[in-house]
């Protein structure tokens, strides 16, 4: 499989959300390896494309897994897969969101995990964020909050 390649599309550097997701998942393959599996998962065959649009920074990026690689783009590019959108911080939750081993579940394991949990749950009913695209691609998300999570 080899180490998982992760780069910014020309354009990108200038989007800091860009620049701090591709770092953010580069320091969680690194310091878990264990994560490659997904990792590769999502970049293997015709792959996975995942939007993320933080309505209150004004910025969006679309994260490309295809071929064994994640290319993160500047803004939505072309018909992604899933498409998250809310708040800047309810999106990047998604990074601390704690997952139990071994198979990686979101279980909440103490009182900071819960109440990360419970802040998420509320920001899916108040629509402070929406997940489109979700009923089909449940494999996806899963994936890329496992490989996306600073836990587990």
């Amino acid at each position: 499989m080899g180490a998982p390649s992760i780069t910014l599309a020309p354009g990108a550097e200038n989007n800091a959300f860009a620049t701090m997701l591709c770092d953010l998942v580069k320091q969680n393959l690194e310091s878990k390896p264990h994560k490659a599996k997904d990792f590769h998962a999502l970049a293997r065959g015709r792959g996975a494309t995942i939007a993320l649009v933080a309505d209150d920074a004004e910025v969006a990026l679309t994260l490309e897994f295809r071929d064994g690689k994640l290319v993160l783009h500047d803004g939505i590019k072309g018909v992604p897969d899933v498409a998250v959108r809310g708040s800047a911080d309810s999106i990047m939750a998604m990074s601390n969101i704690p997952l139990t081993r071994p198979l990686a579940l979101p279980i909440p394991t103490d009182r900071t995990s819960l109440d990360v949990l419970v802040t998420m749950v509320k920001a899916t009913r108040t629509g402070e964020l929406k997940v489109h695209g979700m009923i089909g691609n449940l494999g996806v998300l899963s994936r890329l909050t496992r490989v996306m999570s600073v836990n587990g």
